[in-house]
């Protein structure tokens, strides 16, 4: 069966996923968490329009990726993140090792805004935070 037309592969069993403020200058992130049931969705805003002599164009008007966390473990950091007016990058980062070769696919968020946090307790469990984010530059490469 043939490869996608890229020859790039982001899929990866176990990954790791950074949330750090863009004024920090740090440029891996920092682990502040412990996340569960992160989805990742990104989108492109197209315009499809006819001119006069009936051929179609498109123009790309906006992309925007949106980050939702279900479960996040993690200590005030994350509130202070949300709380905060500085934008936050976010890192998905997932290694594959085997034969003799490290790899790993990352897609980076850039600039983004929290756009919820939410709490939940339940009986005879810890507080279980989740977290919704956006934002409008993001990179994605395998190494």
């Amino acid at each position: 069966m043939p490869g996608i037309a890229t020859g790039e592969t982001y899929s990866f069993a176990e990954g790791r996923l950074y949330l750090y403020a863009s004024a920090s200058g740090a440029v891996s992130g920092l682990g502040i968490g412990f996340a569960e049931g992160a989805n990742l969705r990104l989108v492109w805003g197209w315009l499809n329009y006819q001119d006069l002599s009936g051929r179609y164009y498109d123009l790309l008007t906006g992309r925007r990726a949106d980050l939702t966390i279900d479960t996040l473990y993690g200590d005030r950091t994350l509130f202070a993140l949300a709380e905060g007016t500085a934008a936050v990058n976010a890192k998905f980062e997932g290694q594959v090792t085997g034969g003799g070769v490290n790899q790993s696919a990352q897609f980076i968020l850039y600039s983004g805004k929290v756009d919820s946090m939410g709490l939940t307790q339940r009986d005879r469990d810890i507080n279980r935070a989740s977290y919704a984010l956006h934002a409008n530059v993001w990179s994605a490469f395998g190494q």
